[in-house]
């Protein structure tokens, strides 16, 4: 997969990175990386992320989706 850092973010602390599905060559999924003071993450727009991992944050569970393992692996992290 190719990942690509989006050119603008709206917000200071933020890098958003778009990462195409496997299984459909016509979809793109939005992955957000959050530094800011006090807070870190990564959030994705898929339904693995939602159902799966969402839920969770706060519980000091990690997991991540696959689109964002795609993108911590592009960015060296």
């Amino acid at each position: 997969m190719s990942v690509k850092l989006a050119k603008k973010n709206p917000f200071a602390g933020v890098r958003t990175f778009y990462v195409p599905s496997e299984s459909d060559p016509d979809k793109t999924y939005m992955v957000v990386e959050v530094k800011r003071e006090g807070h870190s993450g990564y959030y994705c727009q898929c339904g693995d992320f939602f159902g799966r991992w969402l839920p969770l944050i706060g519980l000091n569970v990690s997991g991540f989706c696959k689109h964002i393992k795609e993108v911590k692996e592009a960015i060296g992290k």
